[in-house]
């Protein structure tokens, strides 16, 4: 009997969960005006160093609180393994189990992003003066720079913490980790 190390019921159900924590939270930071994106460019928008750090920590703290949730959820309920198995061998299982929950759900979101992205560009806006768009796009190259290696480098740090809180997630597992004091809707007598 050939059993797969990979269970894609754990993987998947801790990418349902990061990405309802990332929607919720854009959610949040909508409701604040930290995803403010308008139609037409003009030269009076501004972008501040301040308003792009604003978005970026905004950006690493969506990314890190659903990578955590979603890698401690598949880690957590991932299967244990049967045997004489190392403390090694079960971190690596469960972190590797973190990390797909975080590159599915990192390609959930870069698809769906190209595809609203492409609708976008498909919808007619017509463009009367285009050497104030050339303007206005150089104004916001660095910002939009910036940004972009900002967000690929949150990326890649939440992919580090779905790895280790799927391992803590494991270790809790193992350890049979009472949780019920701060999660619990059981009426005590």
């Amino acid at each position: 009997m050939n059993k797969s190390y990979i269970e894609w019921g754990t993987v998947l159900a801790g990418t349902v969960v990061a990405l309802a924590i990332s929607t919720v939270l854009i959610q949040f930071g909508a409701a604040v005006g930290l995803t403010q994106v308008t139609n037409e460019l003009s030269a009076d928008q501004n972008i501040t160093p301040g308003g792009v750090l604003g978005v970026g920590i905004w950006v690493l703290w969506v990314q890190l609180l659903s990578s955590l949730a979603g890698g401690y959820l598949a880690g957590r309920m991932r299967l244990p393994m049967d045997g004489d198995v190392t403390a090694h061998e079960s971190d690596m299982r469960d972190g590797v189990h973190g990390l797909l929950v975080w590159a599915t759900s990192t390609l959930v979101i870069v698809t769906a992003g190209s595809i609203f992205a492409s609708i976008a560009a498909l919808a007619d806006n017509p463009v009367e003066d285009i050497k104030q768009v050339a303007d206005v796009q150089r104004m916001h190259e660095h910002a939009t720079i910036i940004f972009a290696f900002f967000a690929a480098a949150t990326s890649l740090v939440s992919g580090v913490v779905a790895w280790a809180a799927a391992t803590q997630g494991g270790n809790h597992r193992d350890s049979r980790a009472d949780h019920t004091r701060y999660f619990s809707f059981r009426v005590t007598r």
